[in-house]
């Protein structure tokens, strides 16, 4: 026993000699305690260490802020910095930036005389543009920066006092469209115009989630079903986003509290006020988009949401594909329910007109009335829509899922308001504005001082003409102009 025991002994001995041996081996030298970048294969080590990549930053290694692209309130930056609640851009060369500088990015709170809300310029508590060492002076710099990996999207929308609220806390027409149809539409462009295809990793949003959710006022006050039929934003961002980590002010909160420097590697920062401050078309239109067309982007730009809104109607059921090759998909958003419609004896013309092309296997005629449909069956709906009609409305917003280059007709009394012409025209699609048994051209929307013309009082009534012979001509145009168009495979 004594004997097998020296044995077992000697054998641990060596095989730690052995080791020592080793690790001295891939020693750096004499006095050096690095280990060899071999030991890395046995996983003791990570392979490298970079500050590019490590959630923190040393200050040596802070990378300068770059302004990427965008439109007056609408834009995207790499290495955006932020310590006690103030954006920092650093850079050495000012000139990099839009030429109006802060105030092209980011606006202040409304002060007491600001009667009319109408934001100036974010001052230095909210954003500045300085180089390294002059933020380190002023003391708004750590040593270090935290890393936030990823797109963020930054929503400077706030409420203000007990009876200013965000423009996000509006029924359903804001609840779609200054939310996602104005502020997340604008920074998605805004984004993708830099070649970005990833869907953001963080919302920041600066209003309260009230704001942006308000379900329950929406219920009491008749502009919403009980089970949150309108209430899309939550829907929205928990459906076609759910990676997608959600911030309320309270996290924004929390990181000035922190005191610490963070870094956003690549953040997106949508500022309505500063978009009607600055912006060229937005004034004349009033619309915060108005500008967003001019920015240059693919055509799929909405792909990345299109494929993932396609993947859940297909998981629950319904195909994006044509019921009948080579028979276009036409999709009637029919308002007849609501305040704004067309006349009862035009809608009806219309519904035989329409009916009467399906017959004849010219169009596939879908008569939806979207507040009675599922949410998914909407946007699948959507999805597999070539043409979509109806008079000016919320529903027209689904116009954003349908193929690139698909038609749209918005039909309206005398006057015009461009909102979903906007959204034609940054989707690609043929738009055509309808006024009973014309075409109102784009040459007409301006008045001779360049500014949108007017609505007209009967714009909202319930009394809106239409030709329904003459609009089916019209259908049947734009329809065999799409016979041979083919929804793209998922990918």
């Amino acid at each position: 026993m004594p004997l097998l025991f020296s044995r077992k002994a000697l054998a641990a001995g060596l095989f730690s000699l052995t080791l020592l041996a080793i690790f001295t081996h891939l020693g750096t030298g004499a006095g050096g305690h690095t280990f060899h970048p071999s030991i890395s294969r046995v996983g003791l080590l990570p392979s490298s260490w970079s500050s590019q990549e490590s959630l923190y930053v040393p200050m040596e290694d802070f990378p300068e802020t770059k302004w990427i692209s965008g439109v007056a309130g609408f834009n995207y930056l790499h290495n955006l910095y932020m310590t006690n609640g103030t954006f920092l851009a650093l850079t050495s060369n000012p000139s990099t930036f839009p030429e109006e500088g802060v105030s092209f990015l980011m606006s202040a709170l409304a002060t007491e005389t600001d009667t009319f809300r109408r934001h100036g310029a974010a001052g230095e508590d909210r954003f500045q543009i300085l180089s390294k060492k002059e933020a380190w002076d002023k003391g708004l710099l750590q040593p270090a920066a935290i890393r936030k990996h990823g797109i963020s999207m930054f929503f400077n929308d706030v409420r203000e006092g007990e009876r200013k609220g965000s423009f996000l806390d509006h029924y359903f027409h804001s609840e779609f469209w200054d939310l996602l149809g104005e502020m997340f539409l604008g920074s998605w462009r805004a984004t993708t115009a830099a070649g970005e295809t990833e869907m953001p990793a963080r919302i920041m949003y600066r209003a309260e989630g009230d704001d942006w959710v308000r379900l329950a006022s929406l219920v009491s006050n008749g502009w919403a079903s009980a089970d949150g039929r309108l209430c899309i934003t939550t829907w929205f961002q928990q459906t076609v986003m759910p990676d997608t980590v959600v911030e309320e002010p309270s996290i924004f909160e929390d990181r000035v509290r922190s005191g610490m420097t963070f870094l956003f590697d690549k953040i997106t920062i949508a500022d309505r006020w500063a978009a009607h401050r600055l912006g060229k078309d937005v004034r004349q239109w009033n619309k915060a988009t108005g500008d967003l067309p001019s920015l240059s982007v693919p055509s799929n730009w909405m792909d990345p949401m299109r494929n993932r809104l396609k993947a859940l109607g297909m998981a629950e059921g319904c195909s994006p594909q044509r019921k009948r090759a080579g028979v276009p998909v036409v999709v009637y958003i029919n308002r007849q329910l609501t305040k704004r419609r067309m006349a009862d004896e035009d809608a009806a013309a219309l519904l035989v007109e329409m009916e009467r092309l399906d017959a004849e296997g010219v169009i596939e005629f879908h008569n939806a009335q979207m507040e009675k449909l599922h949410r998914v069956q909407q946007f699948c709906l959507a999805l597999r829509g070539d043409i979509m009609f109806g008079v000016h409305g919320n529903g027209l917003s689904h116009l954003l899922w349908m193929k690139p280059g698909s038609g749209v007709l918005e039909i309206m009394h005398d006057g015009f308001a461009r909102d979903y012409a906007i959204l034609a025209e940054m989707m690609g699609h043929e738009y055509y504005a309808i006024h009973t048994n014309h075409t109102f051209p784009e040459d007409q929307w301006r008045q001779p001082n360049g500014w949108a013309v007017d609505q007209g009082p009967e714009f909202h009534g319930a009394n809106i003409r239409l030709d329904a012979k003459w609009f089916a001509g019209m259908i049947e145009k734009m329809a065999k102009a799409r016979k041979y168009v083919t929804e793209p495979e998922l990918y």
